[in-house]
């Protein structure tokens, strides 16, 4: 094996562990599956290219077998070009801040017994950040009871942030919901019985805020977006499960 191979392969391995860590934190999802799925096709494709160009060969030279690799080759296209049209649509979102204060909407995420996740803490964090910069904004916190969960997301989230000093009469709770389509839909109909306008700031992770904007412009909310930190490891497989999340909210919903 060439030097150049080599240097090729050993960064292939590396995408392939990145996919494949995430499963030892008891986190499987499309994102991490797919991801390692395709990275391991990558990755025995560079390992075996003179075969598989002959396989490629052996294949047109015949109708059927040029009809397979067309179509191949153009679902693969099209996924490229999908995946690069999110990520830009996705990073776009994450930089969307707002110019002037607005109602800020925690979206829901796993609650261990009755403390917050890792990842649920960091979007509290967030929020608190933000609603000290900005003293007269309330804040409202999204999410029912999940399964291990003694108590709803919200009210984990509200004594989370009333903990670090933030008054309860800026917390306002929405617990029963089950995903962002509820999280934002139940925080809407909050925001109007407290006679708050539908700007609001979102605050989730960044792989997130693309999805959560599209749900929110369907309800009619101006939103903007507050992004905590999240873990580096796990961000290529929240971001390609967030791919098929996507692709279900454009096309399907």
């Amino acid at each position: 094996m060439s030097i150049p191979k080599m240097i090729i392969v050993f960064f292939e391995v590396l995408l392939l562990l990145i996919f494949i860590i995430p499963a030892f934190l008891n986190i499987i999802n499309v994102g991490n599956i797919v991801g390692a799925f395709a990275s391991l096709l990558i990755l025995l494709a560079t390992i075996f290219n003179s075969q598989l160009w002959e396989f490629i060969k052996k294949l047109l030279q015949n109708i059927p077998g040029r009809i397979f690799v067309s179509v191949i080759a153009v679902v693969l296209a099209f996924s490229i070009c999908f995946a690069g049209f999110l990520t830009v649509r996705m990073i776009g979102a994450i930089n969307n801040k707002p110019d002037d204060p607005c109602t800020v909407v925690v979206l829901g995420c796993h609650v261990k017994g009755t403390e917050p996740s890792l990842m649920l803490a960091r979007r509290l964090d967030a929020a608190y950040d933000y609603m000290i910069e900005n003293s007269d904004v309330k804040c409202v916190v999204t999410g029912g009871k999940g399964t291990g969960e003694d108590i709803t997301e919200a009210d984990a989230m509200k004594l989370y942030l009333m903990d670090k000093g933030i008054d309860s009469e800026r917390i306002l709770k929405e617990d029963k919901s089950t995903n962002t389509l509820e999280n934002l839909t139940f925080a809407k109909n909050i925001l109007e019985k407290n006679d708050l306008n539908g700007d609001i700031v979102i605050v989730t992770d960044g792989f997130h805020q693309y999805r959560a904007s599209i749900v929110a412009e369907k309800l009619g909310l101006e939103s903007y977006s507050t992004s905590c930190h999240t873990r580096p490891e796990l961000v290529p497989t929240y971001w390609v499960r967030e791919w098929f999340a996507l692709a279900n909210e454009i096309f399907l919903n």
